[in-house]
């Protein structure tokens, strides 16, 4: 058996009626109830009755007010009142019961027309909503009217559609992203296959370069798909492991000193107050934090300096990684944590890296309930600042 579908329209005309039925029978009947205590039919021939028994075996009983003597005439009288009275009470339960329908009736009519009335611009609202598609998610919905729910709820819908539109964008961009930087060391393992197969007589060097180049750009691919299916995974980590931010951040610190000697940058830790342990996983904060500070290694300037600072203040933690490198545009500092993106205008190594360091690390972050914000000025250093939540 199908389950009846009732619109918003007759929901609530049909409570209405419901409400209003309910008032009004409470008060007709209240009403008549009160009207039959007040006036009870036969209650002047009952009165009179006993008075005139009463008078027949010698007793003189004292006649209520506004009784009648007993004769004939007045006999007549009090039974033409008393039909008058009961016509009367009828009449009142009748004409109580048709204005009771009545109301009922009107009632429901207006509440019909009062819910279209209401409801028309979630109507227009639900038009609008079916003509938006994945194709104009720009098209925003006109915001008319009052300023009631109706209006709060079309620009919530504007917002949502906004980040939707950004979410789709973003996606594009990172499926051509991903297919551009495949399509790199494919080209360039093919484009060497073919100069190698080109040559009449291939020597013992020829083979060895190309095939240095084919594992090079192998090792690249590889090295990508593994970061990506970390992002993918990611979203189904475990974030139960008691983890101790301190250690992290020293375990990062001695593994990448050797890295900053190399490139001649002074590596320096300090914990400037006592930190708690926090819920989350080790292995995904120590690749975010690792990420962070072999970037300040990689792209600061030659006998530069990389200074990693952690304290807990209240109910956060805060780590702030710091160089003395060539710093960031303020125009590319929201671009940087998009997947692949390098800026290589001043990065001059960016060609190493694939640009899915610092996506993986915002969200991992991101995962664990914090925040990172950078702050950089060219030819000044950059600055970078990592939140996380004591859980």
């Amino acid at each position: 058996m199908n389950k009846l579908n009732i619109t918003l329209k007759w929901r609530f005309t049909l409570l209405t009626v419901i409400l209003i039925a309910i008032s009004c029978v409470a008060i007709v009947t209240s009403m008549n109830i009160d009207i039959k205590r007040t006036i009870p039919t036969g209650s002047l021939t009952s009165s009179y009755t006993e008075n005139f028994k009463a008078k027949e075996n010698g007793i003189s009983p004292a006649l209520p007010t506004g009784s009648i003597d007993n004769s004939q005439s007045s006999t007549a009288a009090i039974v033409a009142s008393e039909a008058t009275m009961a016509k009367a009470v009828s009449s009142i339960y009748t004409g109580s019961i048709i204005t009771l329908l009545i109301i009922i009736s009107l009632g429901g009519i207006s509440a019909y027309l009062i819910a279209d009335k209401a409801l028309k611009p979630v109507q227009v609202l639900n038009e609008n909503i079916k003509n938006i598609s994945e194709n104009n998610l720009l098209a925003n919905l006109e915001v008319q009217g009052p300023h009631d729910e109706i209006k709060e709820l079309t620009i919530s819908f504007n917002q949502m559609l906004a980040k939707l539109n950004n979410a789709f964008t973003s996606q594009k961009r990172f499926n051509a992203s991903v297919a551009h930087e495949l399509k790199t060391p494919l080209a360039a393992m093919k484009i060497n296959i073919d100069v190698l197969n080109d040559g009449e007589q291939k020597t013992v060097e020829e083979y060895k370069e190309t095939l240095d180049i084919v594992e090079k750009s192998v090792g690249k691919m590889n090295s990508m798909i593994e970061t990506l299916l970390d992002l993918v995974r990611e979203e189904n980590t475990s974030l139960d492991d008691q983890v101790y931010v301190v250690n992290i951040i020293e375990d990062v610190v001695e593994d990448l000193t050797i890295i900053a000697e190399t490139n001649h940058i002074a590596l320096d830790f300090k914990i400037l107050t006592s930190v708690s342990s926090i819920k989350g996983n080790e292995v995904l904060l120590y690749r975010a934090i690792y990420n962070v500070v072999e970037n300040s290694i990689k792209y600061n300037k030659l006998n530069g300096k990389v200074t990693v600072n952690c304290e807990q203040e209240k109910d956060t933690i805060r780590i702030e990684i710091k160089d003395t490198g060539k710093g960031i545009p303020i125009e590319e500092i929201n671009n940087i944590f998009e997947p692949f993106y390098r800026v290589d205008r001043f990065n001059v190594n960016s060609s190493n890296g694939m640009g899915l360091g610092l996506s993986l690390t915002k969200s991992t972050i991101t995962i664990h309930g914090g925040e990172i914000k950078v702050y950089s000025e060219p030819d000044r250093g950059t600055r970078v600042t990592i939140s996380l939540p004591v859980i």
